[in-house]
């Protein structure tokens, strides 16, 4: 994989084999903000690739190269992990069969549970482009507390 100052850059081979696949089953809009993708968008990893390491189809997305340069190595607010994580699962299973690529959903949701967990209350997050929110987990989601 090619990287950039720390940053792995998930639209490099073998990335480009899970674009044309993804855009497929969950359509050629942005991930985070549903613009149009372009043929070559980023594929972008939800939990940064910097902090967790998970190239699962379960933590890989389509994303345009505007959310994709903002977000960068930002950890997303917990409402965009719960979106990717509320994908179709099986679908994610077919594409995972079809590919030769791990849906990895289980260790996506373990990952996102260790660190938000360990992050204190009032640390930023990612929220789209130019926006971030501070994290608070007085009303924790189903992955926070979901038992793999």
């Amino acid at each position: 994989m090619s990287r950039e100052v720390g940053v792995r850059v998930a639209c490099s081979p073998p990335f480009a084999a899970v674009r044309e696949p993804l855009k497929d089953a969950f359509g050629d809009r942005c991930f985070y903000c549903d613009a149009v993708l372009p043929i070559d968008n980023p594929v972008d990893h939800v939990l940064p690739w910097s902090l967790v390491g998970i190239d699962g189809l379960a933590n890989l997305v389509g994303s345009c190269t505007r959310c994709n340069g903002d977000k960068l190595n930002s950890l997303p607010t917990p409402a965009i992990v719960d979106r990717v994580l509320a994908r179709d699962r099986a679908v994610l299973e077919e594409l995972a069969v079809d590919l030769e690529w791990p849906t990895q959903y289980d260790r996506v949701v373990s990952a996102a549970r260790g660190i938000y967990l360990s992050r204190p209350d009032g640390s930023p997050t990612w929220a789209g482009v130019r926006s971030s929110q501070r994290l608070d987990l007085a009303y924790p989601t189903w992955w926070l507390t979901y038992s793999t």
